[in-house]
């Protein structure tokens, strides 16, 4: 809830948590607090509030009825240049003729509303309230000799504990205005010590966890592409000294900039939302921009309940698919069977396969439309095969729903071809001077989708499609980044292509979406180069990357759900050894792994013995009796060294699945315990093993183990289990357990009924 305590004290709070502003004499917005709900603000906002008996050093006082008032060692709510200020700024602009970079914002008004306030102008995502719970607290400023006001948005969501912020600028003056920076939120701390946890990498190498120290200096998470980008995901957990944690994320797809700093005063000063180098916006009088949603959310206990938090409101507010609440579907992508060797008599055989192993449904991957038949050529020809599908792609559609499976097919809509026809007909949708000229990127160029004749055309070639085949799943995919920036849209200024990017493929997006209400939209960019809340809003799940190694996606899942439920990250079980890695892994470890998540299957049925069709059968029977546990429980990184364990539990903490996966087998090892912080003290459990099958060609198939045990809660959350040794040495007994190296078992524990 948000209340003004007075005209100046305003406090939003959630179920935990308390946010605090206060307006001061000189009309600038000072950050008092944010964390821990508080029972009685109004009482301590006096102490708690920062006195200024003197100014500071050096410092430039911003008002001269206020000499100890020194906006650089100021908490504050927002940050601008040419006011004493020098920090890295929330918002930045050039007014005037001359281009005048000075602004001086002072409190103009507030309004708190039920509700969320939406986002206005281009289509951008946003934050849904779904318990009909939200408040929104708007804080107007104005700057009345440069004619520009500036909105701070707040909305508090209570049972998410969760807030989410944006900036908005009008020019109310009638020269032109140029923004040069909009964040979308800035939090000040008076301390240091604190930690950014990013999950930065590189294609193939996405969600890599590094810590970062926040020192002297300032450190930068950011992303210069089109995309949000595997380099930078936008969602950062900051650590304190005392143990506490916030979430911060964006409801955004392009270019975007964490900054965090610690300056000369001992304050640790953060901005993020959109990148300022890629960004500037042109305001003629009258006009506004309003900058992303960023989400803030806090725990005193640490990274796991902040992330739980945030998580839960993805969850809530930020997922909008018509599949949010259902269970997904479980598909086979036909890619690892087919690659570029798409045929109609292949999908059929890999249909049956589908079928009988128990899947959903067959994603149709790259490979079925135009002259394809490598990277080369026809992205942008829509049109189905008939060298390839003779039948056509709508008797294809139907033999496989007359299977009772969904039929999905793979596109890549923002690409073409310089080797298509789409590109012969219109050379001039692309972005750059010349498709024969520009840097090239995996043999394709971008479509410039700012153009409304480009965004019709895929909205209505995708839909025309879907509706002639009864598209059940599309998956959206984008494997090339921008270069060569040109368009002959007319844009005013270069720096607004970014973003006018981003706010096109929602548009682009949400039609799709409308028109087709109950297909199910899955996204890719080059797999995670683009794994964030932006769209997570037009979709719902993303691919995390095109590695389908299922060591490298285990490393993947447990960083990506420190920020993202499990329920909108894709896994897959691809053949072994991996195609990329070379990395041989055992059946039951590929499914144990690529159960935690949104299971899909890129095999291909029609080459598998019996025992190895009976094996998958099982696995899927398994999943699906559990789905959503795995989908929608509580996810936990209890280990992560040479051995990882990770736990998911149902919210009355009645049921728990355990994943134990060995990465290196070594000798000589003895007993090992497995401590499970989840389970609930009062319950008594029953552990055992997942069945599992050991192929006959590998040497070691000793008889498969059995593990079954029966303890009380308590014991299992603090005493744990003294697991059967494994087979690391000279000696083999009977029930010993097998693990070779990248080898797994699943545990189920479940409460024993009284």
């Amino acid at each position: 809830m948000i209340e003004a305590l007075s005209k100046s004290i305003f406090h939003l709070s959630t179920d935990n948590t308390s946010y605090i502003i206060r307006i001061l004499e000189t009309g600038h917005a000072e950050h008092i607090y944010y964390g821990k709900r508080l029972r009685d603000v109004l009482s301590s906002v006096s102490a708690m509030g920062e006195k200024r008996y003197v100014r500071p050093g050096m410092g430039t006082y911003t008002d001269r009825t206020f000499t100890t008032l020194v906006l650089d060692d100021t908490l504050l709510e927002f940050s601008t240049e040419g006011r004493g200020d020098y920090k890295t700024p929330f918002a930045a602009i050039s007014a005037g003729k001359d281009g005048e970079r000075t602004l001086n914002l002072k409190y103009a008004g507030s309004e708190i509303a039920e509700g969320i306030r939406a986002i206005r102008g281009l289509p951008m995502p946003q934050a849904a309230d779904p318990y009909n719970e939200a408040q929104t607290l708007s804080l107007v400023f104005l700057d009345s000799e440069r004619h520009v006001e500036l909105t701070l948005v707040y909305t508090v969501f209570p049972s998410s504990d969760t807030i989410t912020r944006r900036g908005i600028i009008r020019n109310t003056g009638e020269d032109r205005l140029t923004i040069r920076a909009l964040a979308s939120a800035q939090l000040d701390f008076r301390e240091t010590g604190m930690e950014a946890i990013t999950l930065s990498g590189t294609w193939g190498r996405e969600f890599e966890r590094h810590t970062t120290p926040i020192k002297t200096g300032t450190f930068i998470s950011e992303s210069r592409k089109l995309g949000s980008s595997a380099e930078a995901n936008p969602g950062v957990m900051l650590t304190r000294k005392d143990g506490s944690a916030l979430a911060l994320n964006l409801i955004y797809s392009g270019p975007h900039r964490l900054s965090a700093s610690v300056t000369e005063h001992g304050m640790t000063h953060i901005v993020w939302g959109i990148n300022p180098d890629m960004f500037s916006w042109i305001l003629e009088s009258g006009e506004s921009f309003e900058s992303p949603e960023a989400v803030i959310t806090f725990s005193e206990n640490g990274i796991e309940t902040a992330g739980d938090r945030i998580k839960h409101f993805i969850t809530a507010s930020v997922l909008r698919s018509h599949w949010k609440d259902r269970m997904r579907p479980l598909m086979l992508d036909t890619w690892e069977a087919l690659r570029y060797s798409t045929t109609e008599n292949r999908i059929e055989a890999l249909a049956k396969g589908a079928e009988e192993m128990g899947c959903e449904g067959v994603l149709i991957n790259d490979g079925w439309f135009g002259a394809r038949s490598s990277d080369r050529t026809s992205l942008g020809d829509w049109h189905v095969n008939t060298q390839k599908m003779p039948s056509g792609l709508t008797e294809l559609a139907d033999s496989i729903h007359r299977r009772g499976l969904l039929f999905g097919l793979w596109f890549e809509p923002e690409a073409v071809s310089v080797k298509s026809m789409l590109y012969k007909a219109h050379p001039e949708w692309i972005i750059g001077r010349s498709g024969e000229d520009n840097a090239e990127g995996r043999h394709e160029e971008l479509l410039d989708i700012t153009r409304y004749d480009v965004q019709d055309w895929i909205v209505t070639t995708i839909v025309k499609l879907a509706n002639l085949v009864r598209l059940d799943y599309l998956r959206w995919d984008m494997n090339r980044h921008y270069s060569d920036l040109y368009t002959l849209t007319g844009i005013r200024d270069y720096g607004m292509y970014a973003h006018e990017y981003a706010s096109s493929l929602y548009r682009i997006l949400s039609q799709i979406g409308e028109r087709c209400p109950e297909m199910y939209i899955e996204t890719s960019a080059s797999g995670g180069s683009r794994f964030d809340l932006g769209m997570l809003s037009v979709s719902a799940s993303i691919t995390p990357s095109c590695i389908s190694d299922p060591i490298e996606r285990a490393r993947m899942l447990a960083n990506a759900t420190l920020m993202y439920p499990q329920s909108v990250i894709g896994t897959v079980v691809s053949p072994s050894p991996n195609a990329a890695t070379r990395r041989i892994v055992d059946r039951e470890t590929r499914f144990n792994i690529a159960a935690f998540g949104v299971l899909s299957y890129s095999l291909d049925p029609s080459s598998f013995s019996r025992s190895e069709l009976k094996a998958f059968k099982e696995q899927i029977e398994f999943y699906k009796a559990f789905r959503l546990l795995f989908e929608t429980g509580r996810f936990r990184v209890i280990e992560n060294s040479n051995r990882i364990i990770w736990s998911v539990s149902n919210e009355d903490r009645s049921t728990i699945m355990v994943l134990y996966l060995q990465k290196m087998i070594r000798p000589n090892t003895t007993a090992e315990r497995i401590i499970i912080p989840d389970a609930n003290e009062s319950y008594d459990y029953r552990i055992f093993s997942r069945s599992h099958t050991i192929p006959e060609r590998e040497v070691y198939a000793y008889p498969e183990e059995t593990e079954c045990y029966e303890m009380p809660g308590d014991a299992l959350k603090w005493a744990g289990i003294s697991m059967v040794e494994q087979i690391s040495g000279i000696g083999h007994h009977e029930g010993m357990r097998m693990l070779g190296d990248f080898s797994s078992r699943l545990y189920i524990i479940r409460r024993k009924e009284k």
